[in-house]
């Protein structure tokens, strides 16, 4: 059986938490539902392919050396574009619910900055 890693429960916990909050708050615009229930089911899927996934990317981090910065930016980027569009929406809950759905891109490029990591301290 793969190894689960803490990756694993965090995508497994961002999907309940987004599940909770989408069933919790029947008043959400239609868009904002679907777009948490869809980060939802992305983070159910991710939860359940972690194994897999480390071993792909630590197999294709080995071929390929010079993917490193790449995560950081994409990262980054994220979360400048969360901070931004919340403030520009004066923080309202809608804002901080949609960024909230964006939390899976950066959960998922951590991970792979975690595996690059880890593949760099064997060597």
């Amino acid at each position: 059986m793969k190894r689960f890693t803490l990756f694993t429960f965090l995508y497994l916990s961002l999907g309940v938490c987004l599940t909770a909050i989408a069933l919790g708050y029947p008043n959400l615009p239609p868009g904002l539902q679907t777009s948490l229930f869809i980060s939802a089911g992305v983070s159910y899927i991710a939860c359940i392919f972690s194994p897999f996934w480390r071993e792909t990317t630590i197999r294709f981090y080995r071929s390929r050396n010079s993917v490193v910065i790449l995560p950081w930016l994409v990262i980054g980027f994220n979360i400048v574009w969360m901070i931004w569009e919340v403030q520009s929406q004066n923080w309202t809950m809608e804002a901080i619910l949609q960024a909230f759905s964006r939390l899976i891109v950066v959960l998922l490029f951590a991970e792979i900055i975690v595996i690059t990591w880890q593949v760099n301290s064997e060597h």
